[in-house]
């Protein structure tokens, strides 16, 4: 049985940061092109919630989104939680602190 599928407030605010970015600097195509991935990544999520690698924590793993992002998620008995996305662009320290944070979303 398929889980569902629930973000955090974070991973809502981190999403929609990085498409105001598209849009600010890219075009819709480029937008929608995202969105596109970041929804077929969520659908492997629920078909293979182990697919992708672990992060070093017992139930966090990050999928990665071309070019320049990952997806935070960890694996709960009865949902996958999409803690966040990050750009790899970044700063390390940020992401520590997105996945040091995995525990209180």
């Amino acid at each position: 049985m398929a889980k569902a599928v629930r973000w955090t407030p974070k991973a809502i605010a981190t999403y929609i940061a990085v498409l105001s970015y598209l849009r600010e600097k890219w075009t819709a195509r480029e937008e929608q092109r995202f969105v596109d991935e970041v929804e077929e990544t969520v659908r492997y999520i629920v078909m293979f919630p182990k697919g992708f690698r672990s992060t070093g924590h017992a139930r966090l793993r990050e999928a990665p989104l071309k070019p320049h992002n990952i997806l935070l998620y960890r694996i709960d008995r009865s949902a996958i939680v999409i803690i966040g996305l990050f750009d790899m662009r970044r700063h390390p320290k940020y992401l520590k602190q997105l996945k040091g944070g995995w525990k209180k979303a």
